[in-house]
């Protein structure tokens, strides 16, 4: 028989619920970022400003120094960032045609005239996307001398490859689908609708079997780029992005995609694998087992396996942690403002750095001088705070997620190329993302490691900066059954540029 549950659970219960329902209204009607609610005054002493002080006052001085050089620097950065505005005053072009228009006046015979100068204006134009149809001719030829000859010989080209099955779609359009689909989100029935008003009716079904069929094409490229950014890169973020598949009459299923970004300096881009819609920690496990670098994730369990491993270093992400500090406030307004305030400067010191242009030895130096001591204040201040949370409630959890990985946090101090969090592999999620929301879900498995291999290869373009649809232009063009794996290598976004800097 179970017992009644006592005042204190009761109230206890009432806390956590009172908790979920202020982080659910902030979801709905908060602002979507991981501001403070409500701000601290500095003047104001708070139980955060005791128990800091009380328990590093060693480091109080050196924290002091650290927190006034990274403000006054800030403050520089911003005074001269309001001085240069970023956004242009008019839009700025490069590479487009001008085609030019001379207007002569009416009232005057221009022949008995000098021309002593002109007024330019330059209007932006925009032509609708032309379809249209080659039709390729291949005459078949015979010696005049052998017309009545018994065995005659003829001659005649070659017909031109392929790019798909059947010769009768080229490059540049199936480059236009694949990109209008994955790039700019647009699904296969509203290109049928688009192509239509164009004159050409097209078949969902059929758009659908190219993108497919171009997939296939892809595929060898696919594999040869992620070999290549895992033997290559020794800095690695990696995240999971939910994709739905309805393989199931009726419903769908959520599905899984692994992201691994090649965060260094130089990166050859990034790459989604999907293993049927697994989130099980074997799959990374597998895709790593030769890996030797630094791994940068957020804090889901699977990723404890790599702290035990020798060749890999398992960095963790600060922004994760702000983000539990900020669902914190409503139950501990000043222990969360602080916290967040913390981190905060954490993230200035990293703008400041970005905008000088710092090298990757300043950086390390930098975040040793004034990044450690502060996160060392900060695992002293979470264990004095502890004590004061229950594990249930939103503060407790939030120190006890950022305790757990700090150890994981600190180490983006040992190298200038690391990364404070995982906002980048973040921001590569972000077009799948997109295109979730406007063609919704894969039918299947092939479908979902199809859109893998297209969100690898397009989001790769963007990141080591070349054009996705004159890249895609190019390699559907050149990328054969045949090609070699050198062939295929020069074929991969970062050396495809790398051929033509």
């Amino acid at each position: 028989m179970e017992t009644a549950p006592t005042y204190d659970e009761l109230k206890q219960e009432v806390i956590r619920l009172k908790e979920r329902v202020a982080y659910l209204e902030r979801l709905l009607y908060g602002a979507k970022s991981d501001k403070l609610l409500s701000k601290v005054p500095e003047d104001q002493p708070s139980l955060f400003d005791d128990l800091f002080k009380e328990a590093l006052d060693k480091k109080a001085s050196e924290i002091e120094q650290a927190k006034k050089e990274i403000e006054k620097e800030a403050q520089e950065r911003q005074a001269k960032a309001k001085k240069s505005p970023k956004r242009p005053g008019k839009y700025h072009y490069h590479g487009l045609e001008e085609r030019t228009t001379v207007i002569m006046p009416d009232d005057v015979d221009a022949s008995q005239c000098d021309v002593i100068g002109k007024d330019v204006t330059r209007v932006l134009h925009h032509e609708a996307a032309r379809v249209w149809v080659e039709v390729i001719e291949r005459p078949i030829l015979r010696l005049k001398s052998e017309k009545n000859a018994l065995r005659p010989k003829f001659f005649q080209s070659r017909p031109s490859r392929p790019v798909i099955g059947g010769n009768h779609v080229a490059a540049d359009m199936l480059s236009h689908i694949i990109i209008d689909k994955y790039r700019y989100h647009l699904p296969e029935y509203r290109q049928a609708k688009q192509y239509a008003d164009s004159g050409l009716k097209l078949p969902v079904s059929t758009i659908n079997d190219w993108v497919h069929a171009v997939a296939g094409k892809l595929s060898p490229l696919y594999e040869a780029h992620r070999k290549d950014v895992l033997s290559t890169s020794d800095y690695l973020q990696i995240d999971e992005v939910p994709w739905r598949v309805a393989d199931q009459k009726g419903k769908c299923r959520h599905g899984y995609a692994w992201q691994f970004n090649d965060s260094r300096p130089d990166s050859h881009g990034l790459y989604f694998l999907y293993l049927y819609g697994s989130r099980g920690g074997h799959v990374p496990r597998a895709e790593l087992s030769s890996f030797h670098g630094a791994i940068q994730t957020d804090g889901y369990g699977v990723y404890d396996y790599f702290e035990e491993q020798e060749n890999i270093t398992l960095l963790s992400c600060m922004a994760h942690v702000r983000r539990k500090f900020t669902d914190a406030q409503k139950s501990h307004p000043l222990l969360s403002a602080q916290a967040v305030k913390w981190i905060a400067l954490l993230y200035t010191l990293e703008e400041n750095l970005r905008s000088r242009n710092a090298t990757c030895e300043e950086i390390a130096a930098e975040r040793k001088a004034k990044a450690i001591p502060i996160m060392d204040a900060m695992e002293v201040w979470m264990e004095s705070v502890s004590s004061q949370c229950t594990p249930s409630d939103s503060m407790g959890k939030a120190i006890d997620y950022a305790y757990k990985l700090w150890p994981r946090l600190r180490r983006y101090t040992l190298d200038g190329r690391y990364k404070i969090d995982n906002n980048t592999v973040e921001r590569g999620q972000r077009p799948s993302v997109m295109g979730r929301k406007n063609y919704l879900f894969s039918k299947s498995d092939v479908g979902a490691s199809d859109n893998a291999i297209f969100y690898s290869l397009i989001e790769s373009c963007d990141l080591v900066g070349i054009n996705p649809l004159k890249w895609l232009n190019f390699v559907l063009d050149n990328l054969h059954d045949d090609s070699s794996q050198e062939e295929i290598r020069k074929l991969l976004p970062y050396y495809y540029k790398k051929t033509r800097e």
